[in-house]
């Protein structure tokens, strides 16, 4: 007879999780970060079930896995909280700083009135701006890295060899068609903002004719903001979050994301955006995806934009055909992927001992991520204008 398989008493979390798409040098990593007992934002459980704790007048006390998720989730919400506040302050002041060098018009805003033409802004007005959102991003990722102390292979993950150029292909069409839905949708919410005499932000780009205004603010927006941003989000948040379950991180990095535009017109687009980037960089389990999704993607937009700025009509005709061209790549890729049985947009759950309910309850009870909250809403309502015509 065969010996029989000897009964473990003992539970290791962190050595039972496993993570979707990586290699095994993530998932060593990963191990070892949630089995470092000083860190208070790594998860792990270890209990030996013969072990009980009495304590007099309540009887056998259970620790369970529960309790010490629920205790490390509400630390890294806390930090996450406290982190976005801190890029909070960076933007009020690049909001009032701009105000300031541009003679009370915000230098880096060009809003749906279009009452701000190209010309206004002063090329050092632009580098400033520039600069400031720079350091938020920078400032932001030390931060988090500095506090989790989270390993370069879990923050900027390569993947297990998936993410193959079609793959990455098929994503950034397929958030290009999120793109034109996003500008279609933002141009109907225009109109309705327009009845009621509330301008909104149109896009964050430098409002100046100068040639090397227009570079910076092409290399700015198109290249330096996405790969800072999904290197904080997708790469950061997102990473140090799948200890508590993918579909949850995906959840937390996409509000996270969105509402650090503070833009009534772009939060539900961003969002939006957010969630499918971070759903495909699970499924490749790349950085790379996401940053390439982004980056593509901020471009073409922001193309389309200036078009529109420098010639209406050309820009109006151009933005046509490339939703057309768009339209027709995404729905040819969406068949394939839809007919591919091995394939599909749902993300597999990880194991969480908490329901996914009772995560989203601790964090819109998290003080810091209600704070952010609130300020984020503050700043939204700065940037809006109100027209008396």
């Amino acid at each position: 007879m065969p010996p029989k398989k000897e009964k473990s008493f003992v539970r290791n979390i962190a050595r039972e999780r496993t993570y979707q798409n990586q290699n095994e040098e993530y998932d060593e990593a990963y191990f070892n970060w949630c089995n470092d007992d000083t860190n208070q934002y790594s998860f792990n459980y270890i209990h030996d079930s013969r072990e009980h704790s009495y304590m007099a007048g309540r009887g056998f006390i259970k620790h369970g896995a529960d309790t010490a998720e629920q205790a490390t989730l509400h630390n890294c919400l806390r930090l996450l909280g406290a982190v976005m506040l801190v890029m909070l302050m960076f933007e009020v002041i690049n909001y009032y700083l701009s105000v300031y060098l541009n003679n009370g018009a915000s230098c880096n805003a060009v809003y749906y009135s279009e009452r701000d033409e190209l010309g206004g802004t002063p090329f050092s007005a632009c580098l400033i701006a520039a600069g400031i959102n720079l350091m938020k991003y920078l400032l932001g990722i030390f931060i988090y890295l500095r506090r989790t102390r989270l390993p370069r292979k879990v923050a900027l993950p390569k993947g297990n060899s998936t993410a193959t150029g079609l793959f990455n292909f098929n994503a950034i069409v397929i958030m290009l068609m999120i793109v034109v839905i996003g500008r279609l949708s933002n141009g109907l919410l225009s109109m309705i903002f327009s009845r009621a005499k509330v301008d909104s932000i149109y896009v964050y780009m430098f409002d100046c004719p100068d040639t090397a205004a227009v570079v910076v603010s092409m290399v700015y927006n198109c290249l330096l903001v996405p790969v800072l941003c999904e290197i904080f989000f997708r790469g950061l948040v997102l990473q140090s979050f799948r200890q508590f379950g993918d579909s949850f991180a995906v959840v937390v990095s996409a509000v996270a994301c969105g509402l650090s535009f503070y833009d009534i017109t772009y939060i539900g687009y961003s969002i939006l955006c957010s969630v499918v980037i971070g759903v495909f960089t699970v499924r490749s389990g790349s950085i790379v995806t996401a940053i390439l999704m982004h980056t593509v993607t901020s471009t073409v937009n922001y193309m389309l934009i200036y078009a529109g700025l420098l010639n209406p009509s050309t820009g109006r005709s151009l933005s046509i055909a490339v939703y057309m061209l768009i339209c027709a790549a995404a729905l040819t890729v969406y068949s394939k992927l839809n007919s591919n049985k091995a394939w599909s947009f749902n993300i597999e759950r990880n194991e969480s001992e908490l329901p996914f309910t009772k995560k989203v309850e601790l964090m819109l009870s998290s003080n810091t991520v209600a704070l952010w909250f609130v300020g984020a809403i503050v700043v939204t309502i700065l940037t809006m204008r109100f027209l008396s015509v």
